[in-house]
C-alpha cells in the first residue's frame, strides 16, 4: 500500500491553506458589502466641458470696454433723468421782505404796515407744460441706452460663441488633415523606393511629391485660420484662451 502524507504537509494542501487565508484577510476589510478602500475619495482632474468654457467666455466678453462703455451711457442717462425731475426747482422764485418799522415807541399820525414780514413764491405757469415732456424724453433715453446695452450683450455672446465653435472645428479639421498628410508622406516614401528601383516613373514620383505639398499647404492654412480665430477670441475676452480652457 502506498503511504499517504498528512494533509498539513501536502504541497497542494499548503497552497489551499494560503489561498483560504488570503480570502479571509480580504474579507476582514469588507464592511457592509464594501471595502474600506472603496469609501476613500478619489480625486482626478477633470478638464472643463465646452459648456463651462462657453459660460466663461461670455462672462469675460461682458466685462470688456465696449460693454462697459454702454453701462456708463446708461448711468449718464439715468443722471439726466434725475436732473430733469428736479429741474423745476430752478424755476421757483422765493422772495422775502422785511418791514423795518419800530413798534416800541408809536409815532403819532404814522401809518403802520402789517404784517412785519412778507413772503412770496413765484411759479411759472409754463413749467407745467414743459417739464412733463422733458422728463418723458429723459426717461426714454434711459430705455434706449438699456436696450442698446442688452443688444450689445446678445451680439457679444453670439460672436464669442460662434468664434469658439469655429475654433473647435478648425482643431478637428487639423487632426484629420494631419492624418492625411501622414498617409501622403508614407505613400511618398514607398514611391521613392519604387522610383529608385525603377518601378515607377519620374512623373509618378513628382505627382506623389506634389500631393504631399498640397496636403501640407492645407494643413498650414488650417493652422493659420485656427490662430486667427484664437486671436479674435482673445481680443473679445481680453485674456488668453488657454487661461479659460484650463
Amino acid at each position: 500500500m502506498y503511504s499517504r502524507l498528512p494533509v498539513a504537509t501536502s504541497p497542494f494542501a499548503l497552497l489551499l491553506l494560503f489561498v483560504l487565508h488570503g480570502t479571509q484577510v480580504r474579507a476582514q476589510h469588507v464592511q457592509g458589502g464594501r471595502r474600506k478602500t472603496d469609501s476613500l475619495p478619489v480625486y482626478r482632474y477633470a478638464p472643463p466641458t465646452d459648456s463651462i468654457i462657453e459660460i466663461r467666455l461670455v462672462n469675460l466678453a461682458l466685462q470688456g470696454p465696449q460693454y462697459e462703455a454702454l453701462g456708463h451711457k446708461v448711468a449718464i442717462n439715468e443722471a439726466q433723468l434725475s436732473q430733469a425731475r428736479r429741474a423745476w426747482f430752478n424755476l421757483l422764485t422765493i422772495s422775502l421782505n422785511y418791514n423795518d418799522q419800530t413798534f416800541a415807541k408809536p409815532i403819532p399820525g404814522a401809518a403802520y404796515v402789517y404784517p412785519k414780514y412778507f413772503f412770496g413764491l413765484v411759479i411759472p405757469i409754463g413749467m407745467f407744460f414743459t417739464m412733463g415732456p422733458q422728463i418723458h424724453a429723459a426717461s426714454e433715453n434711459v430705455k434706449v441706452a438699456r436696450n442698446n446695452q442688452e443688444d450689445l450683450a446678445r451680439n457679444l455672446r453670439m460672436e464669442v460663441l460662434s468664434k469658439y465653435r469655429t475654433y473647435k472645428n478648425y482643431e478637428s479639421l487639423i487632426l484629420l488633415q494631419n492624418t492625411v498628410v501622414n498617409d501622403q508622406v508614407a505613400a511618398l516614401t514607398q514611391t521613392e523606393k519604387k522610383f529608385r528601383d525603377g518601378i515607377v516613373s519620374i512623373e509618378q514620383y513628382n505627382l506623389a511629391n506634389k500631393s504631399v505639398s498640397d496636403e501640407k499647404a492645407k494643413l498650414f492654412n488650417l493652422q493659420l485660420s485656427l490662430d486667427l480665430e484664437r486671436l479674435d477670441i482673445e481680443r473679445i475676452i481680453g485674456t488668453s484662451l488657454d487661461s479659460v480652457t484650463r
